[in-house]
This record gives structure tokens, C-alpha cells and sequence, in this order.
């Protein structure tokens, strides 16, 4: 009975580490990305959908493992998740 209490307490304790490490990890990669779309969005604003959609293209030349789908849908271009969105055949602004 008290080897069973002593497993929970540990599974729980454990659980909770492995969630906080998981949560630092997921929030360290969130603020990179969003470093990232501010950094691209300072040199990309502005620029046509043709030249957008060539940067993209270059990008992924030569690149090993796995290359992220590019989908045009109306003023948008998807990047894998990332959206970049356009207005007037010019780049306006990137979520993710």
C-alpha cells in the first residue's frame, strides 16, 4: 500500500516537471517565431506576391528534410502554417 501511495506521488511529481519543461520549450519556440515574423515583416512589407513567392522558392532549393508546402489561396500565401497576407498584390503582414 505505501509502495503504490509513494508511485503516485512520484508519477504526479514527475508529470508535473515534464509539463513545466514542455511549456517553457513551447514558449521559448513562440517568441522565436515571433522574433522571426517581425524580422521578416521589417525587409518583406511591401513587396510583390511574384517576389515573395521567388524567395520562397529559393529558400527551399536545396533544403534537406522536410520542405513546407506553399499554397496560394486570393491574397494569401501559406508557408507550411505560416500565412503571409497580401493587399493589392503587395505583402501587408505575416501570422502564424
Amino acid at each position: 500500500m505505501i509502495s503504490v501511495i509513494v508511485f503516485l506521488s512520484y508519477s504526479n511529481v514527475d508529470k508535473s516537471i515534464t509539463l513545466s519543461y514542455s511549456n517553457q520549450g513551447y514558449e521559448s519556440a513562440r517568441v522565436d517565431i515571433d522574433n522571426l515574423v517581425v524580422l521578416i515583416e521589417r525587409e518583406w512589407v511591401g513587396m510583390d506576391v511574384e517576389v515573395v513567392q521567388d524567395k520562397m522558392k529559393n529558400a527551399t532549393i536545396n533544403k534537406k528534410g522536410i520542405i513546407p508546402q506553399i499554397k496560394m489561396e486570393d491574397d494569401l500565401i501559406w508557408y507550411g502554417d505560416v500565412r503571409f497576407i497580401f493587399s493589392s498584390g503587395k505583402l501587408e503582414k505575416i501570422e502564424y
